[in-house]
């Protein structure tokens, strides 16, 4: 059986087109023995106010900038946990389907793990669930990759070890993957569009975190990844 594979780092409350991208996979791989990268979306996400976007942004000590992501804590310190948590009811309480999942994500804020990545990964796992994709999870941690590996040859490397025939790239991958070295394995690059949807706050504003899109149209979010 060929097999399709995406490959990408826990990101915090991702936005709908990474949903896409593991829908669109038969094994997605959790990359989580690279470097954690300050100002990056893997502590970070943008939600929807009345006054325009805003980042919800976990504030990670600086000790662990360029530490594998799966070693990142969590800040000791709980209070941007409680920050985010009354940002995001404060800004979509009157959603339609808040109430549908706010048990979810206030238990999520309240009961913290220690690490990011675990923390990171228990939410796209739950909205996996909510959008109704089953694609097998990994993590590069676990697949006993050549540690000195980077970039083109790592992502080369992973698809391997999962018994991939297709990497499935972002739309910019073109603008760093050395291609040529993907002799027996095919590149597919992510065309993903998110059509409007109903959205709270005047004018649309697109590539939110996926919270907006589910807080807002429910069940019917799936059919928008």
């Amino acid at each position: 059986m060929k097999k399709k594979v995406g490959i990408h780092q826990a990101n915090y409350i991702p936005w709908p087109g990474y949903f896409n991208k593991i829908k669109n996979s038969d094994v997605f791989v959790f990359l989580d023995h690279v470097d954690y990268v300050k100002n990056d979306f893997m502590n970070r996400n943008k939600i929807k106010t009345p006054n325009g976007w805003c980042y919800l942004t976990i504030p990670i000590e600086r000790i662990f900038y360029r530490n594998h992501f799966n070693t990142v804590l969590l800040p000791k310190d709980n209070t941007w946990a409680e920050k985010h948590w009354v940002s995001i009811e404060a800004n979509y309480k009157k959603s339609p389907y808040f109430e549908a999942y706010q048990d979810f994500f206030l238990r999520s804020y309240s009961l913290l793990p220690k690490t990011l990545e675990e923390f990171n990964i228990n939410i796209i796992m739950y909205i996996m669930q909510q959008l109704d994709i089953d694609t097998e999870i990994v993590k590069s941690s676990d697949l006993k990759l050549d540690t000195s590996l980077t970039k083109t040859d790592l992502l080369i490397e992973t698809a391997r070890k999962v018994g991939a025939s297709t990497y499935i790239s972002g739309e910019g991958g073109s603008n760093y993957l050395e291609l040529q070295k993907f002799r027996d394995i095919k590149v597919e690059f992510q065309k993903f569009t998110l059509s409007r949807y109903n959205q709270q706050f005047g004018e649309f504003v697109p590539n939110l975190s996926i919270i907006d899109l589910l807080f807002n149209e429910g069940e019917n979010s799936k059919n928008f990844i």
